[in-house]
């Protein structure tokens, strides 16, 4: 049997029905009439009318030059009736744009280092206050993920206990010349804990000399290189109690948890 095709000339279209194919058949069908809706340009705010719809998710305006003008900027050129408000960007003509001036307001502090953030409206609230703290704790979180290491610390934490160290390192007991730096007591590569039971705040100096070692694998380090011993008590240990003596060092566990 034959395919039977469009009847309109100049058309090999399977047929769709009353002998035509579906473009053509679509045409001959009345059109819904559109329902209009009277709504505000986003760019001179006069009314106009336009096709109701359902929903509305982009901007509204009433020609292309209101679009351009506020998607764009100032600076365009074209021909403009002399009251259009366009016309001299507001010098001459009797209505100007009213400034969109972004609301500032401010949506919480840095989950590292405690800054206050502000955002504009309606733009979604950042965790981090700078690319800095988002680098640091990511980098902190992959070396926790490499050696296994439970618990999750911020780096406020850290300038809290350095607050109640006296502003000083734990070990050379010296004002720190930068940022204080987090010091695992026990290093994660030998068990130690990623969280405040198991950290000091320390210089840089310090935090590279100790390295991966233990305390007391550090202390004889030192000394075999002439070097004066450091503090591996006080203050800045206080939170720390030793839980019980390994081959390779002193593990500690939080003063709460006892």
């Amino acid at each position: 049997m034959a395919e039977r095709t469009c009847t309109r000339d100049d058309c090999d279209t399977e047929l769709y029905a009353k002998s035509l194919c579906r473009r053509h058949y679509k045409q001959t069908r009345p059109r819904t009439p559109d329902v209009l809706e009277t709504v505000a340009c986003d760019g001179c705010r006069d009314n106009y009318q336009r096709p109701k719809r359902k929903h509305r998710y982009a901007g509204s305006f009433c020609s292309y030059l209101c679009r351009d003008y506020v998607r764009v900027g100032r600076g365009l050129t074209c021909d403009l009736s002399p009251t259009h408000w366009a016309v001299a960007w507001g010098s001459t003509c009797p209505w100007t744009p009213k400034p969109t001036a972004s609301r500032i307001f401010q949506c919480g502090a840095c989950g590292e280092c405690g800054t206050p953030i502000t955002e504009p409206t309606g733009q979604t609230p950042s965790a981090w206050c700078s690319r800095v703290c988002a680098r640091r704790v990511e980098r902190r979180r992959r070396r926790a993920r490499e050696h296994d290491a439970p618990g999750e610390y911020l780096y406020v934490d850290v300038m809290r206990q350095y607050r109640r160290q006296g502003y000083v390192c734990a070990y050379c007991e010296a004002p720190c010349s930068g940022l204080p730096e987090p010091e695992h007591v026990v290093p994660l590569s030998r068990g130690g804990r990623n969280d405040m039971t198991n950290l000091v705040a320390a210089c840089r100096t310090c935090n590279s000399d100790k390295n991966d070692m233990t305390l007391n694998e550090w202390q004889t380090d030192r000394a075999r290189r002439g070097l004066m011993p450091v503090r591996i008590d006080g203050d800045a240990f206080t939170h720390l109690v030793p839980e019980v003596n390994t081959p390779t060092g002193t593990a500690y566990r939080h003063r709460d948890a006892a």
